[in-house]
């Protein structure tokens, strides 16, 4: 009996020692909301006198729909770029902060076209890729 209770304490033993993962991320569900926004390289006095006024960046809403154990982070991971855009400059001017909100300078030196980006967000254990999750459309 000594031998039956050994061998099921280092069965035991040997189950419970492997790597738990810490936490979870759901983000199948996540989107933008509006899922685009229009950065206007010449600004309009009267729609963006307030931009204007305050000095504003062009920032786009929280992504939605991503679960999580925090603290959650993102990073831009690709950007596809259309209609005479500039994939380089683009990485260099955008700033990724907390809750997927990515920021453009007021006055952006990028060219006129589309910029669809990628994002990835992660925790501890987890990641999950946001593809072509939101657009900017510079004008």
């Amino acid at each position: 009996m000594k031998s039956i209770y050994t061998l099921f304490f280092l069965v035991f033993a040997l189950w419970s020692c492997h790597d738990v993962k810490v936490g979870y991320l759901k983000a199948d569900k996540a989107e933008y909301d509006p899922a685009s926004i229009v950065v206007r390289k010449e600004l309009d006095p009267v729609e963006d006198a307030l931009r204007i006024k305050n000095e504003t960046n062009w920032v786009s809403p929280k992504v939605q729909g991503v679960l999580g154990t925090n603290p959650l982070k993102y990073e831009l991971i690709d950007v596809n770029v259309s209609e005479g855009g500039d994939k380089e400059l683009f990485k260099r001017e955008v700033i990724v902060r907390g809750g997927g909100i990515m920021e453009l300078p007021l006055h952006t030196t990028l060219p006129k076209g589309r910029y669809e980006v990628s994002l990835r967000v992660y925790n501890d254990d987890y990641s999950a890729e946001l593809k072509d999750a939101f657009t900017f459309i510079v004008e």
